[in-house]
C-alpha cells in the first residue's frame, strides 16, 4: 500500500514488491495461477541494465529450453546464484522444462547438448555469459544474459522482471 520505507517495499508499475528474509517478493498471475516470484534485487536496481534485440517467435516453440552454460567459467557463486534464479522462475513461472546445455565442447559436457545464442539449432536458448557490463540481448530464438559476478544475478533478475512483465 505504499506505506513501508522504500528499502523494504515499494510499488512498482502495479506490481507490489517487498524485501523479506534477504529477497525482494511479488507475485504475479500466470497461466491463471499466482506465481510467487522471489529475486535477489528488485526492480529499480535492475531497470537500467539494458535490454536490447527481438526474440523470435521461435523462443515459444517446443516444450524446453535450452539453458546453456560456459564450461570454461570455474566455479563461481554468482555465475551458479543467476542459474539457480533462471532456472527456478523457468520452472516456477511458465512452466517450461529445462535441458542444460553447454556453449563449447569440453569433457564436462559430455552428453550434453551444445548450443549457444550464435548457433541455436533453431531451438529456445538462454546463454549465460561473463562480461564487464551486464546486459540482456534477444537474437533470433535466443536470449544472452550477461555480466560479472553480482551484475550476472542482476542480469537474470532484470530478464525476469521484464520476462514477468514487471519492467517493459
Amino acid at each position: 500500500n505504499g506505506e513501508l520505507p522504500e528499502e523494504e517495499g515499494y510499488v512498482y508499475n502495479g506490481f507490489s514488491v517487498v524485501k523479506a528474509d534477504g529477497l525482494w517478493w511479488t507475485e504475479v498471475e500466470s497461466e491463471s495461477r499466482l506465481v510467487k516470484i522471489p529475486l535477489h534485487f528488485g526492480p529499480k536496481e535492475v531497470e537500467n541494465i539494458p535490454l536490447t534485440g527481438k526474440i523470435s517467435s521461435a523462443f515459444n516453440d517446443g516444450d524446453k529450453i535450452y539453458v546453456a552454460i560456459n564450461p570454461a567459467v570455474n566455479y563461481n557463486k554468482y555465475y551458479t546464484l543467476a542459474l539457480m534464479e533462471l532456472n527456478n522462475n523457468i520452472l516456477q513461472g511458465i512452466s517450461r522444462p529445462i535441458e542444460a546445455a553447454c556453449t563449447a565442447e569440453d569433457p564436462a559436457c559430455e552428453n550434453r547438448t551444445i548450443i549457444n545464442c550464435e548457433n541455436t539449432q533453431g531451438k529456445p536458448v538462454i546463454e549465460l555469459a561473463i562480461s564487464d557490463q551486464p546486459s540482456v540481448t534477444f537474437q533470433g530464438s535466443c536470449m544472452k544474459v550477461s555480466g560479472n559476478d553480482l551484475e550476472l544475478a542482476k542480469a537474470v533478475d532484470r530478464l525476469l522482471y521484464y520476462w514477468y512483465g514487471i519492467i517493459n
